[in-house]
């Protein structure tokens, strides 16, 4: 859901590289047809982020490497580490 996915951008934007930085922020500022449902416009927006630099990564070949961004965002939501 858009809440978790917008939690996961925040918790792994120090993780990223500069090119999935790009791609996240392209994804994240994108014009979206419809309005969120049960979530906030900018926890939909960097759902959206997160869905558009795993889908590159998916379309690059590089799916372990969103593999590695999740496990790591799901390791830091575990461990309570927020960013500051």
């Amino acid at each position: 859901n858009a809440p978790s996915k917008a939690k996961l951008a925040e918790l792994l934007q120090e993780e990223m590289s500069e090119e999935e930085m790009a791609v996240y922020k392209r994804g994240r500022n994108a014009k979206s047809v419809s309005a969120p449902h049960n979530c906030t416009i900018s926890e939909y927006r960097r759902a959206t982020g997160i869905e558009a630099l795993c889908a590159y990564l998916y379309l690059k070949g590089d799916i372990a490497r969103a593999f590695e961004l999740i496990r790591t965002g799901i390791s830091k939501e575990e461990s309570g580490s927020m960013p500051e």
